[in-house]
């Protein structure tokens, strides 16, 4: 019955949209013209966003922001986004005329007049929180039961829970409502407060914050004294090198290493920290061999110990947790000649015990985050940098000692520590949330890397064509040989868009560059 009022609807509001187009296109004539005049830049903004049945389409609006704002990121993510609105568009936004675009979208039947605003293709908190309610089952709308009902105000939870009552009541009595609402709402300005999803109440919580705590908020202010970082998981190589690169950073930090074996740990004060940064796990390692107690274990630390830390530090009131996941949530890589991409509709699919009691981990960890309790995800690749461990130092001894390498045609993302220590202190500094998918700016191709890890010493290694068959062949050999052959020549990446941080460029060396920094440092 609701397919049938679906197709019925997409009927009605395409000859609706198409006469509006009409009868305003002398208006949205004059907002292009306001909005050449007030700022550089085109006059259309087009961003990708989450459609029926969780489609992707192309969304319109007039641009209200200044051109060079991050596309992709929801406003209440960015830093100052009062300051990234133009003149014209501050005027859009309340007046809400900023939308009249989207009767584009209607007429190519990607969205309704009324129905939930369509999501960001990254907002995977608010899209997993309508599938709840069925909310992705309908067409996006122009303006919707959430929008009259507090629209930026709402948490994402209660913004969800509205988008279900109006699939409830899907029909047109209900749109009738939400239309009348959606007047009255544009001539009041209620709902628009710049900063996104759960400001107001952000804004309100920070107030009663201050009025509670007097000085120790004022300490917490970023840019007037030192931020307090907590590291668990004392001497971890990632943990070490994180904390040296916040205590050698521009602005002031204040970090400390917690030993997270036994249950000393859970005495430790964790009130004073404004985050926590916790790197304790079990690293990947060969899980062809494992037994049925060492596979709990990775459980045990990987998942009940990251969501037992990060219930005490949401406890003590500490604002912002950071967990180290993996890119091997997503599996292992492909095969010798298959490609695999990972993108924003990639869903995580653990292959191993490792990679599954990663995943568990994010799930417990994100289901703690409150506005005042931010959780960042990191799902970094293979980690490579001076004392590294894994399959790098293999890759550095062959190059040094060979002077033949097969050439094979490969795609991996790799991330240099010093763009991990650079994020995390990005996210601190921001004190960010959500999920991050950091790499390097170049995707590594094994060979030509072993190629500069070679040049980086002063040798000459000479890449063979011929010797790929051999590769091919030994990819092929059942067990460790054909594994450790596929996990070195095969493909497994991160669309590069999805490992821009708006909030700074953390990538500061080029490849080869990061080699060499690596490898010199090694000697």
């Amino acid at each position: 019955m609701k397919r049938k009022k679906t197709r019925r609807n997409i009927r009605y509001t395409r000859v609706l949209s198409g006469t509006a187009l009409l009868m305003l296109s002398p208006l949205m004539a004059g907002i292009c013209i306001a909005i050449k005049l007030d700022s550089k830049g085109p006059v259309i903004f087009k961003q990708e966003r989450i459609g029926i049945h969780k489609s992707h389409f192309y969304i319109y609006k007039f641009r209200t922001m200044y051109a060079d704002t991050p596309k992709d990121m929801p406003t209440h993510l960015l830093k100052n986004p009062d300051a990234m609105v133009t003149k014209v568009g501050r005027f859009l936004r309340k007046s809400s005329l900023d939308e009249l675009p989207q009767l584009v979208n209607i007429l190519k039947g990607e969205m309704s007049i009324v129905g939930p605003r369509p999501a960001l293709w990254n907002q995977y908190d608010l899209i997993a929180e309508r599938e709840k309610y069925h909310a992705n089952d309908v067409l996006p709308g122009l303006t919707g039961w959430a929008q009259i009902n507090g629209r930026d105000e709402l948490e994402i939870p209660l913004k969800a829970r509205l988008d279900g009552e109006y699939v409830r009541h899907f029909g047109f009595w209900m749109d009738i409502r939400c239309i009348i609402g959606t007047v009255t709402a544009v001539i009041e300005h209620r709902g628009v407060v710049e900063g996104g999803t759960g400001e107001l109440e952000r804004q309100k919580a920070g107030e009663a914050a201050k009025a509670s705590s007097g000085s120790d908020i004022e300490r917490k202010q970023p840019g007037k004294n030192a931020k307090k970082v907590l590291i668990t998981g004392k001497g971890s190589y990632i943990g070490t090198a994180v904390r040296d690169w916040l205590l050698h950073a521009a602005e002031p930090y204040l970090v400390e290493e917690l030993d997270m074996k036994g249950e000393g740990w859970k005495s430790h004060d964790f009130s004073r920290y404004d985050a926590v940064f916790h790197v304790a796990g079990i690293a990947h390692a060969d899980v062809s061999h494992v037994s049925e107690e060492e596979k709990q274990l990775y459980y045990q630390v990987n998942r009940d110990l990251a969501v037992e830390t990060a219930k005490k530090a949401k406890e003590a009131g500490v604002g912002q947790f950071i967990y180290m996941s993996s890119m091997i949530i997503y599996g292992d890589s492909t095969p010798l000649g298959e490609r695999r991409r990972i993108t924003a509709k990639t869903l995580p699919q653990p292959k191993n015990f490792y990679g599954s009691s990663k995943w568990q981990g994010e799930k417990g960890i994100r289901a703690l985050e409150t506005p005042w309790f931010h959780v960042c995800i990191l799902r970094p690749p293979m980690i490579y940098g001076k004392g590294s461990k894994g399959n790098y130092p293999l890759l550095s001894k062959l190059a040094r000692r060979m002077p033949i390498f097969p050439q094979v045609d490969n795609e991996r993302s790799m991330l240099h520590i010093d763009h991990l220590c650079e994020l995390v202190r990005l996210l601190v500094r921001d004190g960010a949330h959500g999920i991050f998918f950091p790499q390097n700016r170049e995707y590594t191709n094994t060979s030509q890397m072993v190629k500069m890890i070679a040049k980086a010493h002063g040798k000459r290694l000479r890449l063979l064509k011929f010797m790929e068959p051999e590769v091919v062949l030994a990819s092929g050999i059942p067990g460790k040989i054909g594994a450790l052959t596929n996990k070195a020549f095969g493909n497994f990446s991160y669309e590069q868009s999805l490992s821009v941080y708006p909030g700074g460029e953390y990538r500061i060396h080029d490849l080869e560059e990061s080699i060499r920094l690596t490898e010199k440092s090694g000697e």
